[in-house]
């Protein structure tokens, strides 16, 4: 092995790569033959080779030529940085992938037709550059199928509130204000509680109509909607610091949903607010309490002077006046 001198075609046909990158190594300096034939051709050694086979293992590794020459020549950089730059690397180049995938299933889905031509495509693109200007990225598809598959949960909501708008009914009324509140608590079990995207979302769709569209929504809904839900952010508003706001757990909008039930229950059956059905509804109303404020007290106490300062927070709220009445009488 250690006499073995081959020529460039010998080598390459072995290594299965083609006479023009050997030629390339050899100009950079990387893989130089450094043997003569007796005619004065270059042959490459046995340890040409062993490095040639070096050469390809880091090449399989994503190194760079440049990288793979430092390492054979144990230039300023050790293995082990060039592997975690090597890592970092790769983990960048799989994120834009990724993203790159996702972009491609959002245009698949968008674009649905069998005859669909290069404009509906350009639009499906623009439609996606759309979204991009307000959610993340990575999150755009997965958001909108979700909110698809929640709409058994807020298509009867938007008919109720459509009707409201189209009947004159004001955007601060008890009953659309409920509504208001039934459609947030949606948008939060939706959106993971993350009440910026919320916001986002719908400053989207009022700034982009078509986007409205694409989620199964009417435009003049969304305008009415927000009005109904930028009532209820400016009293919290004047309470809370943006911050404070942004740390309210609104996933926790169905429990409330289903406590204030169980409440309405046992008002209509006459339950006193003493006996201990009532006790465990004050329990859990405490406990929901503390996991919508994320166990902050002094965030609870803002939040209890927020509702008792504005009353349309209270007109939006599950917990009713009366309900809140006996929880009162059971904490006394």
């Amino acid at each position: 092995m250690n006499t073995i001198h081959l020529t460039i075609g010998a080598v390459a046909k072995r290594a299965g790569m083609t006479v023009r990158t050997l030629h390339h190594y050899d100009h950079i300096g990387l893989v130089c033959p450094s043997a003569r034939s007796a005619s004065g051709y270059r042959l490459y050694s046995a340890g040409d080779i062993e490095r040639l086979h070096a050469v390809q293992s880091l090449k399989k590794l994503g190194l760079s030529l440049e990288a793979i020459a430092t390492t054979l020549t144990g230039g300023e950089f050790t293995p082990q940085v060039l592997l975690r730059r090597q890592i970092e690397e790769v983990t960048r180049k799989l994120l834009e992938i990724q993203e790159l995938k996702e972009k491609l299933l959002f245009l698949e889905q968008a674009i649905s037709s069998q005859n669909a031509t290069a404009d509906d495509l350009l639009n499906g693109i623009r439609l996606l550059e759309t979204h991009q200007l307000y959610l993340p990225s990575g999150d755009i598809r997965r958001l909108l199928g979700r909110w698809r598959r929640a709409r058994p949960r807020w298509l009867p909501i938007a008919e109720e509130l459509l009707s409201c708008q189209r009947n004159a009914i004001p955007s601060d009324a008890a009953r659309t204000q409920l509504l208001a509140q039934r459609w947030m608590n949606i948008a939060m079990s939706v959106f993971g509680g993350r009440l910026g995207v919320i916001l986002d979302w719908v400053r989207m769709h009022r700034e982009a109509p078509e986007t409205a569209r694409h989620a199964g929504l009417e435009t003049e809904l969304m305008q009415y909607l927000e009005q109904a839900i930028e009532l209820r952010l400016a009293a919290l508003r004047r309470h809370l610091l943006p911050e404070e706001l942004n740390r309210l757990d609104g996933s926790t909008g169905p429990e409330w949903e289903a406590l204030a039930a169980r409440g309405e229950r046992l008002l209509a059956s006459g339950v006193s607010p003493k006996m201990k059905a009532a006790r465990e509804l004050l329990e859990q109303y405490r406990e929901l309490s503390l996991r919508t404020v994320s166990q902050d007290m002094p965030l609870a106490t803002k939040l209890r002077q927020a509702y008792a300062c504005e009353p349309i927070l209270a007109l939006g709220h599950f917990v009713g006046p009366r309900l809140r009445a006996y929880l009162d009488a059971a904490a006394s």
